[in-house]
């Protein structure tokens, strides 16, 4: 099984095929690391939810095309369901379902793209991807993680 690798960058700056991010049914304007790809992306996501083509919902998933302002080649949104009130848990099984839809997609190198969150510390993460990846992540060569807002200059 691959160990996870946490890397300090943000989500626009993340290696792999593939970077993939949460975003969330309650947090309008998008936020975190899918408001940075979104950013980057000419705002592709804001006009899906503006023409209510997506919402947030856990369980959607949105898959775009780099246009070269990032450094991945693809970027997976998936829905994350509400941002407020997220527990531990519910993340870690979010964390799972990230893995799932990616290998799915037929991504093997990819780097998921977190937002800090007042329920859970860095160590906890880690740990979630870990679990992730021995559960789910049969088929994916590397897998890389980060946890910040910042934005690329």
């Amino acid at each position: 099984m691959i160990q996870p690798e946490y890397v300090k960058q943000p989500a626009d700056l993340l290696q792999g095929k593939s970077v993939v991010a949460l975003y969330f049914a309650d947090l309008k304007p998008l936020h975190g690391p899918a408001a940075v790809l979104d950013w980057r992306l000419d705002g592709q996501l804001t006009r899906m939810l503006l023409d209510g083509e997506i919402h947030g919902k856990a369980g959607e998933h949105v898959l775009l095309q780099s246009n070269h302002k990032i450094k991945a080649d693809w970027v997976l949104f998936v829905g994350g369901g509400k941002w407020h009130g997220l527990c531990e848990e519910t993340h870690a099984a979010l964390v799972k379902h990230m893995l799932k839809v990616a290998r799915k997609a037929g991504f093997t190198d990819l780097s998921l793209a977190f937002s800090p969150h007042d329920e859970f510390a860095l160590q906890d993460l880690k740990q979630q991807v870990k679990d992730a990846l021995e559960t789910t992540g049969k088929g994916i060569q590397f897998c890389r993680y980060s946890c910040t807002t910042e934005v690329a200059v």
